[in-house]
């Protein structure tokens, strides 16, 4: 599958004083359906949340959107560590 986007394209946003990528673009990086990414990044969460010094939102910020039919779909806003967890786990 080709991936159409670079890290350059990633377009950023900010929330909360942190810049964050959204789930659907780094998807689209990686060439992973994003619903495929949405269940990673939930199994990534819990496993994040047994740890007494980590928080799932240091990597991972729950969200939704507006789909094409106007219905609210689940996404993520993904920290530079959320990305990084996820590119790790490419490999």
């Amino acid at each position: 599958m080709k991936v159409d986007k670079t890290a350059k394209d990633l377009q950023l946003v900010e929330k909360r004083g942190k810049a964050y990528a959204d789930s659907r673009e780094v998807a689209a990086m990686i060439g992973k359906r994003h619903k495929n990414l949405l269940r990673d990044i939930e199994r990534y969460s819990k496993a994040i949340s047994t740890s007494p010094i980590l928080s799932p939102l240091d990597f991972f910020l729950p969200s939704a959107y507006m789909d094409s039919k106007n219905e609210k779909r689940p996404m993520y806003y993904l920290t530079r560590k959320g990305c990084d967890m996820v590119a790790n786990k490419l490999t």
